[in-house]
């Protein structure tokens, strides 16, 4: 028959952590029979970490977990200046077993009487320090006995960084042990040999913060800053509550900016700047980012990417409006996300269908709601407000605007068609040029018609083409489109990329060319998956 135990704690401030020594608290108990009673010292508001002074408060929420006789039997919860809760056939010959893992929770939900470890990963403290401690009550439990108390004891070390640059930008650091086993068995919180990142907790735009969980020092951290090349010292060696103030320095040096450092003129009096390359969607990690070359192709010709991109990670082929943001907020609509492939049925496209992103939704492009936050979802793009060019913007841009490039005797060049890297794996695009332009003819460079089509008449070495760049030339390879599933047999010869703006309930506009054709009023399906080139 189970014996079950009701704990209540009452609570006020709990404990710090001090540099050099062990700051602990003590746990004192009052109780009777089947039921203890337990009171702490603690705050009133909500588990916080005050780094200034490593004092850690509870509030409504915060749990400890209770271990006993080699398993995990209950778990106490804060509310109204009181922890409680049951425990579950509590043995005599054993101690009472306290953990609390700082607001966090555990890999699986622990069951009373069967459980005898967890783990817990420590690597998101953007928003919150998660203290680690435990202890054990100073006696056995007995029925019936009236006093207990326990001393709880930090297993983790609180630690300062110090960036060079002011940011409120998230900072990883790489490298650490991030996930640590709350064992029943053996009683106590020890890391597992797992490493990762841990995200810094921000407690000012000057000083950044991490709990840190025992182990030897790091001499090359990798941190990673949005926007910044970082470095940083070594981390020292990390001990149970180790308070370590000094701080860690942080190197960090602006990168250069993902944009082509030319402008474009998409509507009188209005200019924009080109991403460095076309879109890309990683699976793994849920991040979008841009190509590292202009010219670079994810997609391969006549391939299968199965439902929802099963067969591969990385996707550059998007439906319109797949900006991973769910703008119709409707529950079944799945079919906003990065990977949809589905068009097996004309509803899910067609007049009220889930495709159905007309009129107040045609601003879901990639660049403006992508993931549902703006920015903070493209890598390394710094915070640059992107956006998906609308069809009147590509249409001023290809065919109105004036430029002072004269190419191939053909003044106001706006673009060609043209194949890149012609010593190397030869690429077919459109070239844009700038508004300002003065690149010239360089060497490894063959003009062919310009404002016009052809047969790619235009051809580039490597070096011809890093001379055009430089100048601020844009290149949009032909990296074809998808149609459902099957990525057609056009990669390398079909240029599709979409625009913003929405033709009808089925259908969206986009920018379309290929050998000998241009048609910046393209009528698309919207399940076609096509190019994504944003500009700021």
């Amino acid at each position: 028959m189970k014996n079950i135990v009701t704990i209540f704690i009452a609570t006020m401030l709990v404990l710090g952590m001090s540099q050099c020594r062990k700051k602990t608290e003590t746990i004192e108990s009052v109780g009777g029979g089947k039921v203890v009673h337990i009171t702490l010292r603690v705050g009133d508001t909500k588990h916080i970490v005050y780094p200034t002074t490593g004092s850690v408060v509870y509030g409504d929420g915060d749990v400890i977990y209770v271990g006993n006789n080699g398993h995990y039997v209950g778990s106490l919860t804060y509310s109204d200046g009181t922890f409680s809760g049951d425990i579950t056939d509590p043995r005599t010959e054993d101690y009472l077993h306290f953990y609390f893992i700082g607001g966090l929770a555990p890999n699986a939900a622990p069951s009373a009487g069967t459980t005898t470890s967890f783990t817990v990963n420590i690597s998101d403290q953007t928003s919150v320090l998660p203290v680690l401690s435990y202890g054990r009550s100073d006696i056995k439990f007995v029925e019936g006995t009236a006093t207990y108390s326990c001393t709880l004891q930090n297993k983790c070390g609180l630690v300062k960084f110090v960036p060079s640059v002011v940011t409120g930008k998230q900072v990883l650091v790489f490298g650490m042990k991030n996930v640590a086993t709350v064992d029943f068995e053996t009683p106590g919180i020890v890391p597992t040999g797992e490493t990762g990142f841990i995200s810094l907790y921000s407690y000012s735009p000057v000083s950044k913060w991490a709990i840190m969980l025992p182990q030897a020092e790091v001499e090359t951290p990798k941190v990673k800053v949005e926007g910044y090349d970082c470095s940083t010292a070594s981390i020292p060696a990390v001990t149970n509550n180790m308070y370590y103030t000094e701080g860690v320095g942080v190197s960090m040096t602006a990168t250069e900016l993902p944009l082509i450092n030319a402008e474009y003129s998409v509507a009188d009096g209005v200019t924009v700047k080109f991403s460095k390359g076309n879109l890309q969607y990683n699976k793994n990690t849920g991040y979008f980012s841009f190509m590292e070359k202009q010219y670079d192709l994810v997609e391969r010709p006549s391939q299968n990417v199965g439902d929802n991109y099963s067969n591969q990670n990385m996707i550059s082929l998007f439906g319109w409006g797949t900006s991973g943001c769910n703008l119709l907020g409707t529950e079944t609509n799945y079919y906003y996300k990065p990977y949809n492939t589905d068009n097996s049925n004309a509803a899910y496209y067609g007049p009220n269908g889930l495709y159905n992103l007309t009129d107040e939704y045609i601003n879901g492009d990639w660049g403006m709601f992508n993931n549902c936050s703006n920015q903070n979802k493209i890598e390394d793009s710094g915070n640059i407000e992107w956006h998906l060019m609308t069809k009147d913007e590509w249409l001023y841009m290809l065919n109105s605007r004036s430029t002072t490039a004269t190419v191939n005797s053909t003044a106001n060049a706006r673009y060609t068609e043209a194949t890149v890297n012609t010593d190397g794996t030869s690429v077919n695009g459109v070239i844009l040029f700038p508004d300002e332009y003065s690149g010239g003819t360089p060497a490894g460079v063959t003009w062919g018609a310009i404002n016009d089509t052809s047969a790619w008449e235009t051809k580039c070495t490597m070096a011809g083409w890093r001379a055009l760049e430089s100048a601020g030339c844009v290149f949009l390879p032909a990296a074809g489109y998808r149609n459902g599933v099957n990525v057609q047999s056009n990669v390398g010869t079909y240029g599709n990329y979409w625009s913003s703006s929405y033709s009808n309930s089925e259908n969206a506009y986009s920018f379309d060319f290929k050998s000998g054709y241009v048609n910046v009023l393209y009528n698309s399906k919207r399940f076609y998956g096509q190019s994504v080139r944003l500009v700021y």
